[in-house]
């Protein structure tokens, strides 16, 4: 049995306070355009496309991955990489459809060819306007009317934000931002230092359709010959946060990478169209070397309390070292401070090995599907303060390419990423994203989308839920793919994004976009809703029973993980509380076992029972009335002897509807009374009253 070390293996925990250093800036807005009425155009481009492709430069990381495949060995059939413990549900398919365009003379509809890589990105509103991106264009559809968003179906990016450059777009990120319910989108111009820009565009509404304000950000923000690459995108409660890394020009972006940056902007000048205040940071460092690819970290809710972002060793062959950065709300010093932790991860992660697809020759470890390298694709901080991560990882026993999620249950005092490796005996994993797919705050129930290919399945996507107790459902095929992915000379990009957005007012849903092949050797987006399997959102009523000072209340738990626990104006209790009287108000809440809370403000109404009563009867003093008044008015009450004798209780006003009349009658002698109740109008006329109830009656003796 072959043994592998871990490499990087933390002794102790470190952490350390360190200041970015701030560059602030105003910019103008370049440009305001609308995408419904974007002129057609060629969007011209050209990729090279002998071999190695796009990934000529890419020298260090293919060597790199050979010599991983040396010391690890490669992929088998008889291995296996199934590891996660299933016991949860798998996660419901609602929806799914493919990104496409429809002739307008025929009325055929074809999927859309995707760019290379395809870089898929997604954002869905809460109006159900589903806006979708890939390199370089932009597509949409209108969820509740089931057509396209724009007349033109899809419009490149260049075309949309009427740029005047000869440069194309590329690396597009889509965000919703559901508290002001406008989107946000960004992409890349340029990818040299004289033509980077980092463009970016928010919606001046709810409607991508009515229009979008364009600012342009440097790509060459130093001034020091570097243009930007790979962005992640975020929002905070008062800002918009990308994290970027710069790249120096002529050589690959591996051995190329000289730092990552942070913008921040504020996102409301953004939606106004105002001036745009922004906020660059750099010099981030840990240990005198750059903390390489920053990804920033999203909210389950759509926004983040603070901005976060996670690193990792990302061309290890095998590391447990990950990197935390929390940013400090106060400025010192005239800079900014973050919190930077070295923390050590439960589970190993490693550098990929290239998917394998149908076509991929055997034993050429620089074909297939391009897994890149090991960073994290996706990050975000859960209900509880947790932050979930996931990345493409090296499966140590099948020598496949997996999904790694790794949870920090504590950011605020972080000690240990605990890992979790996702495998398959056959298939290879990449490019993972995630969501909250809880159905209510209290939840930690995640949803993991990634792509899937392998020798015997062409290029589609999956997902896995991941349950309020720990445990994994299983993997399960979203999208078969429809042939081998065949556009380079070269491994084939497989990335470098998979699009993933919950549904903010429906958070037990999430929208998916895939990458998969298509029959003619190229590729396209896949969308699918899923839904959580966990129909256990605890909810709570009440019942009453009894009338005046009896009533008793019963608290009734629906859904939820028994057992539960009650509070009565937070005073532990059991699910019966009682006796109250009417007009009492009562706190009530409830807690199962998973620690989720649903509390109630419990108001107990006068005689809630069926209207005219009398209660309780027989009395030996007190009594209730219950009844209702069709209208305001007044009331008058007498009880009468068995032998004629009126006795006038007195009147007194009402309003309509349910009324209760209570009565001491511990001093009338005890006997059979009749209890008449008359009900006048607003005037008090005689002429208009009319009896309400009439019952009988007994008094007992003390």
């Amino acid at each position: 049995m072959k043994k592998h070390h871990v490499l990087g293996l933390l002794v102790c925990l470190m952490s350390m306070q360190v200041w970015a250093q701030p560059i602030q800036m105003l910019l103008p807005k370049v440009s305001e355009f609308r995408m419904d009425t974007a002129p057609a155009g060629f969007d011209l481009r050209i990729l090279h496309l002998e071999s190695g492709d796009a990934f000529s430069k890419s020298g260090f990381l293919n060597a790199t991955k050979v010599k991983h495949a040396k010391q690890f060995g490669v992929a088998t059939r008889q291995t296996s990489g199934m590891r996660q413990k299933i016991t949860a549900q798998d996660p419901l398919v609602h929806d799914d459809f493919g990104m496409k365009r429809v002739f307008a003379v025929n009325g055929m509809q074809v999927p859309l060819p995707g760019g290379t890589p395809n870089d898929n990105t997604i954002a869905i509103s809460n109006d159900s306007i589903l806006l979708a991106g890939v390199n370089s264009f932009i597509w949409g559809w209108d969820l509740k009317q089931d057509t396209f968003l724009f007349a033109q179906q899809f419009i490149s990016l260049i075309q949309a934000s009427g740029l005047p450059t000869n440069s194309y777009a590329s690396d597009p990120r889509l965000h919703y931002d559901p508290v002001e319910d406008r989107f946000v989108l960004l992409f890349f111009v340029g990818n040299n230092p004289q033509t980077s820009q980092v463009f970016v565009c928010f919606s001046e509404t709810n409607d991508p359709r009515d229009g979008w304000h364009g600012y342009s950000i440097p790509g060459n923000p130093l001034n020091n010959n570097r243009w930007s690459d790979f962005p992640a995108i975020t929002v905070t409660e008062d800002k918009l946060i990308l994290s970027i890394n710069l790249i120096i020009p002529g050589v690959s972006w591996q051995v190329g990478f000289d730092g990552s940056i942070i913008w921040e902007m504020d996102k409301h000048a953004g939606y106004a169209g105002d001036s745009l205040p922004v906020e660059l940071h750099h010099g981030i460092t840990y240990g005198g070397e750059w903390i390489r690819n920053l990804h920033a970290i999203t909210g389950w809710n759509g926004s983040t309390t603070v901005p976060m972002f996670m690193s990792n060793r990302n061309f290890s062959a095998q590391n447990d070292s990950v990197f935390f950065l929390r940013r400090n709300d106060s400025a010192v010093g005239g800079t900014h401070s973050y919190d930077i932790h070295l923390i050590h991860a439960s589970e190993a992660y490693g550098l990929p090995p290239n998917g394998v697809q149908p076509s991929t020759p055997t034993g050429q470890l620089n074909k297939g599907m391009q897994t890149n390298d090991a960073r994290w694709l996706g990050g975000m901080e859960m209900p509880d303060g947790s932050v979930h991560v996931v990345s493409t990882t090296r499966e140590f026993s099948s020598q496949r390419s997996a999904i790694y999620h790794g949870i920090l249950h504590n950011p605020l005092s972080p000690d240990t990423l605990y890992g979790h490796v996702i495998g398959d005996n056959i298939k290879y994993f990449g490019y993972p994203n995630l969501a909250f797919i809880g159905n209510e705050e209290c939840d930690g129930e995640v949803l993991i989308g990634f792509n899937h290919t392998s020798p015997v399945d062409y290029p589609g996507f999956s997902a896995l839920y991941y349950g309020n107790d720990g445990t994994y459902s299983n993997v399960i095929s979203l999208k078969s793919g429809l042939g081998n992915v065949n556009k380079l000379g070269g491994a084939e990009r497989w990335g470098d994004y998979f699009g993933i957005q919950s549904v903010y007012n429906d958070p037990q849903q999430a929208w998916l976009a895939g990458f998969y092949g298509l029959a003619n050797g190229s590729n396209s987006t896949w969308f699918s809703l899923l839904e959580s399997p966990d129909s256990t959102r605890l909810d709570l009523q009440v019942d009453m029973t009894g009338v005046g000072c009896e009533v008793e209340v019963s608290a009734i738990a629906i859904g939820g993980v028994p057992p539960y626990n009650y509070a009565w104006d937070s005073n532990p209790g059991i699910a019966l509380a009682g006796p109250y009287c009417s007009g009492d108000s009562v706190s009530l809440s409830v807690t199962d076992a998973r620690g989720c809370q649903q509390a109630l403000s419990v108001y107990v109404p006068y005689a809630d029972v069926t209207t005219p009563s009398v209660f309780p009867n027989p009395t030996q003093d007190m009594v209730l009335m219950a009844f209702d008044a069709p209208s305001g008015g007044e009331v008058s009450i007498t009880l009468t002897t068995l032998n004629g004798q009126v006795i006038t209780v007195g009147k007194r006003p009402v309003k309509a509807g349910r009324n209760e009349a209570q009565l001491w009658l511990g001093h009338l002698p005890a006997g059979t009374y009749h209890v008449r109740i008359h009900f006048g109008d607003q005037t008090g006329s005689s002429q208009t009253s009319h009896l309400l109830s009439e019952k009988l009656l007994l008094i007992t003796s003390p």
